[in-house]
């Protein structure tokens, strides 16, 4: 079984390097890293492995905006595109480390070649949070970066005090859509991503609907899968209430005074008893006796 990593990176070359050594041998990574940052001692750090391609498409990656979902398509593309047949497509951090073996993450795909590893949550079905979606959100400054900074932050603020609402259903030539929401971390066919590529390449309204929410990182590929009857039925559906650990399957995680941890090896016991495939955040320095703990189970 041929595994394709979609690696999406910005900092700690050290720490990349280290994730990609760790993962399967017979597998590719991909690597986007962020356009605002040199490139140069990323590509450095990998002279002469041909398991791992860096992406020409660089985003300038922009928080919680669309164009996080542009350079997880571009991930996609590369991967259909390199004329390798891979069976699984999987989009980690460059900040994650796997806690499982080569081998051990290969067999797991094994066992079920089938199955989506894609959660969502409908966004209409009634929990806490659906109403932060009915909201527009313009982040595509960054914060203290100038004046269309505060002019984007106000017309938001803006069109909530005039009670102005995003639709969670819209419909889009014969087909009605529903809102879902999930994770930016997923293990995807390749039939299901080209599915997924279809639509960003083709479906401007769809876009244009997702534009302006909330992490449409989190929404994208969830709302093109989840409202297809055939990939519905394959991908990870709750209606029950959105989980940080529901919606990310194969990745620990945890969170701080609204910020991701970073992991070190007080954390070891909770990431094993997790039972997930990889952690995240791993930071050079930091992490590094948690990595050697890792390595040694």
């Amino acid at each position: 079984m041929k595994l394709a990593f979609l690696i999406s990176t910005h900092t700690d070359v050290s720490q990349l390097k280290r994730l990609v050594g760790a993962l399967p041998d017979n597998s590719v990574s991909f690597i986007h890293v962020d356009g605002k940052v040199d490139i140069a001692p990323f590509k450095e750090a990998f002279i002469g492995d041909e398991r791992v391609v860096f992406i020409e498409h660089r985003v300038n990656v922009k928080w919680g905006s669309i164009n996080e979902v542009e350079y997880q398509m571009e991930l996609v593309r590369a991967a259909l595109e390199c004329g390798e047949q891979f069976e699984r497509l999987i989009t980690i951090s460059g900040m994650d480390y796997p806690v499982w073996s080569k081998e051990q993450i290969v067999q797991f795909f094994e066992q079920d070649r089938e199955k989506e590893y894609l959660t969502a949550i409908d966004v209409s079905f009634p929990w806490r949070m659906s109403a932060i979606y009915q909201q527009y959100f313009f982040w595509v400054h960054k914060p203290g970066s100038g004046w269309k900074y505060y002019v984007t932050r106000a017309l938001g603020r803006t069109l909530r005090l005039l009670g102005v609402k995003k639709p969670l259903r819209r419909k889009i030539g014969d087909k009605t859509y529903k809102l879902y929401k999930g994770a930016a971390w997923w293990a995807i066919t390749p039939k299901l991503a080209k599915v997924i590529l279809h639509e960003w390449d083709t479906n401007e309204k769809l876009k244009d609907w997702l534009k302006w929410c909330m992490c449409p990182a989190e929404l994208f590929a969830q709302t093109v899968a989840l409202n297809d009857e055939v990939w519905r039925e394959k991908c990870m559906l709750d209606n029950e209430k959105y989980s940080l650990p529901m919606h990310t399957p194969l990745t620990y995680v945890t969170w701080v005074n609204e910020e991701i941890k970073t992991l070190d090896e007080a954390d070891y016991d909770r990431i094993i008893q997790s039972g997930k495939m990889f952690c995240r955040k791993i930071v050079s320095g930091k992490s590094d006796n948690l990595v050697e703990m890792i390595k040694k189970v």
